[in-house]
């Protein structure tokens, strides 16, 4: 026992020497920003819309919202609390990311989204929900698994401001994450298969949207933000990429409605309002 409590003095002297700071669970920036920062994955070389369809989503969502802020670009993932951007820096201090930056909005805009009815709040979940199974496919599909279209589109915007050497490395990993993904939840890649569910369910948004301003009338809400996400990066991103082609654009194309809602939604949105 006096051995064991020598060791523990012992011990208790070694760690004084590197005193450790204990921080709160939620991480605390020193500054505090006086308006709320969401940080995104670089946005175009053009200072517009980030080329990632959840930052641009949750851009659409704040706006859409008239949530207070300011966006700026970011280049790690890895700064996230979650480990994948965007994340939002609160005026509270907290970095919130995912869901919760959808219930950071919700809580401090409740008027946000209160036009609709309660079946209408189920089928504006269930319709983000099917982008996001749906749509999503398409995009990774026709952005990181043809190589053309990966050397074209999304290895420049990865590579964008970096130096050598991780201006070559960091877009080939990026590129093998993505294609992990897209095997873990599809046993495999079958392009007949994923512009089939792409078809689906942009024939359900174009049905939903008829010719209503937004997916639930003269307002837009979550599934607005989510759906024009999915529209506007693989209609613009392709369309000004010499050598690359989008299968899923082609499909988009097809409904006009749809083309349509992205640009009044872009031109109503964005233009005046970017950085």
């Amino acid at each position: 026992m006096e051995y064991l409590t020598a060791a523990q003095q012992q011990w208790t002297a070694f760690t004084a020497r590197f005193p450790l700071e204990t921080k709160e669970p939620v991480w605390t920036p020193e500054n505090v920003p006086a308006v709320s920062v969401l940080f995104v994955f670089n946005r175009a070389a053009n200072g517009t819309t980030s080329m990632e369809v959840d930052s641009l989503a949750a851009q659409a969502l704040l706006l859409f919202a008239g949530y207070p802020h300011i966006v700026k670009d970011c280049h790690e993932h890895d700064q996230s609390p979650s480990g994948q951007l965007p994340y939002l820096l609160t005026t509270k201090g907290k970095a919130l990311a995912g869901r919760e930056i959808i219930d950071e909005v919700m809580d401090q805009i409740p008027g946000f989204g209160s036009h609709l009815k309660s079946t209408e709040k189920a089928d504006s979940f269930a319709i983000s929900s099917l982008a996001e199974s749906k749509l999503h496919f398409g995009l990774l599909y026709d952005l990181w698994y043809s190589p053309q279209n990966s050397l074209k589109v999304a290895f420049p915007q990865y590579s964008h401001d970096r130096p050598w050497p991780l201006k070559e490395v960091l877009p080939r990993i990026r590129r093998w994450e993505q294609m992990d993904w897209m095997l873990k939840h599809h046993v495999t890649i079958d392009k007949e298969e994923i512009l089939d569910d792409v078809k689906v369910a942009l024939s359900a948004y174009a049905v939903q949207l008829d010719q209503k301003q937004y997916l639930f009338g003269s307002k837009p809400t979550l599934a607005d933000a989510t759906l024009f996400a999915y529209l506007h990066i693989l209609l613009s991103t392709f369309n000004t990429a010499a050598g690359s082609h989008s299968h899923a654009r082609d499909i988009i194309m097809r409904h006009d409605n749809l083309v349509q809602y992205a640009r009044r939604i872009w031109g109503s949105w964005f233009t005046e309002r970017i950085e």
